[in-house]
This record gives C-alpha cells, sequence and structure tokens, in this order.
C-alpha cells in the first residue's frame, strides 16, 4: 500500500517493473499532482520564465521532500508499535520521533524559505505560502473581520499573526486534511482569545453563516 511504501520508492520499483498496476497509476497520479500544483504556485507570479522554471523545481522538490520526511517519521512510528510492546516506552521512542520530525522540517522549511528569497521578493513569497496552502489564510483573516465588525486594531492584529503563524505550519504537511487541521487550531486559539476579551461568538458567528448561506443561495 502507498501509505507503507514511499512513493519516491515506488517511483523507483516501478521503472524496473516491480510494482503492481494499481500502485503505478498511484504514484504517476502522486507526481502529476504536484507537478501540476508546483506549476499553478508559479504561474501567477509576475516573474520571467527562466525564474518560474527555476522556482518551479524548488517548489516541487519542497513537495518530495515533505513527503520523505512524512514518511520516515510514519516508518518509524510504526516500527514502535509493532516491536515494543511496553506502552510508557513506546511513548517515549514516540516523542523522540516527533522531536526529530520537527527539527527536520523545520530546518527544511527554513531552508525552502531561503532558497525562495533568492528568486522571490517578499510579497512573491507570500504568493507562493498563499497558493501552496489553498489561500486559507486570507479567506479566513476576512471571515474573521466580516464576521465581528467592531474589533480593535489589537484584536485584528492578533487574528493575523494567529492566521500567518497557521499558514508557516500548514506549508509543512503534505495533504490538504492536515493543512486545514493546521488552520482549525489556529481559529481555535483566536475563538478563545476573542472569548476571553468578552466577544460574543456563537450568535454572532450563527449569523454570519446564516448570512453567506442566504447569499449563496441568492446567487445560485
Amino acid at each position: 500500500m502507498l501509505k507503507k511504501i514511499n512513493k519516491l520508492q515506488l517511483l523507483f520499483l516501478m521503472c524496473i517493473g516491480f510494482v503492481a498496476t494499481a500502485q503505478q497509476h498511484e504514484v504517476k497520479d502522486y507526481i502529476n499532482d504536484i507537478n501540476e500544483r508546483a506549476a499553478t504556485i508559479v504561474s501567477k507570479l509576475d516573474i520571467n520564465d527562466a525564474d518560474k522554471k527555476e522556482v518551479k523545481t524548488i517548489v516541487l522538490k519542497q513537495y518530495i521532500n515533505i513527503e520523505k520526511i512524512e514518511f520516515k517519521r510514519d516508518s518509524q512510528l510504526e516500527k514502535l508499535k509493532k516491536t515494543v510492546t511496553d506502552q510508557e516506552e513506546q511513548k517515549l521512542k514516540s516523542e523522540e520521533v516527533w522531536v526529530k520530525y520537527k527539527a527536520s522540517i523545520s530546518k527544511l522549511h527554513d531552508s525552502y524559505l531561503d532558497k525562495l528569497s533568492k528568486k522571490l521578493n517578499e510579497l512573491q513569497i507570500v504568493q507562493v505560502k498563499d497558493a501552496m496552502t489553498y489561500h486559507v489564510m486570507p479567506k479566513t483573516y476576512h471571515n474573521f473581520l466580516d464576521m465581528f465588525q467592531n474589533l480593535k486594531d489589537v484584536q485584528k492584529k492578533m487574528i493575523y499573526d494567529h492566521l500567518v503563524e497557521a499558514r508557516e505550519n500548514a506549508m509543512n504537511v503534505g495533504t490538504h486534511k492536515w493543512q486545514f487541521q493546521w488552520f482549525a487550531k489556529y481559529r481555535g486559539k483566536i475563538n478563545n482569545i476573542l472569548a476571553s476579551q468578552g466577544i460574543e461568538l456563537h450568535h454572532t458567528s450563527k449569523a454570519w453563516e446564516k448570512k453567506q448561506l442566504e447569499k449563496k443561495n441568492h446567487l445560485k
């Protein structure tokens, strides 16, 4: 199964004919997917074609490296489940795996941004970050301001800063699901802070959601 075999390993095995047809299709779909995502990300950048090609390669390699680091983490955690029977020992060793994973992904993140900075300006790097994370950060920020229209500047900054941090974390995971979970985690933090400052959340958010649904139905 793909979860148990590195996609890069599958690509190699596919070339020498040792992988089943279904797995061949799966790894081809994966490579095509990250190629398309990288191409889409750079297509919107106002840079020349040569730089677009280089930036696309940087983005593509980032996706591959994220996959490699996640695969290593998951393989180590799976091995611990099978080989370490003591629950406390398994927990401690699992925590060690996660610490090493976070260190590796943080190093990769910094290296990635450093490479982008050699080709792009700050605004263009933000464009790449938003494109990698499906523009959830600016959309969510807009929704917060639209939902709570009497926020103070310091509260707006708090929301913005939290969502920027969410985006930095979401860039480091390989699936939509985990990206969205990072944003969900930070939305929860924002809601808790707003609630602690006396902002009414429940009825305001329900009224806003009803308003958005009405707008959507009106456009149909």
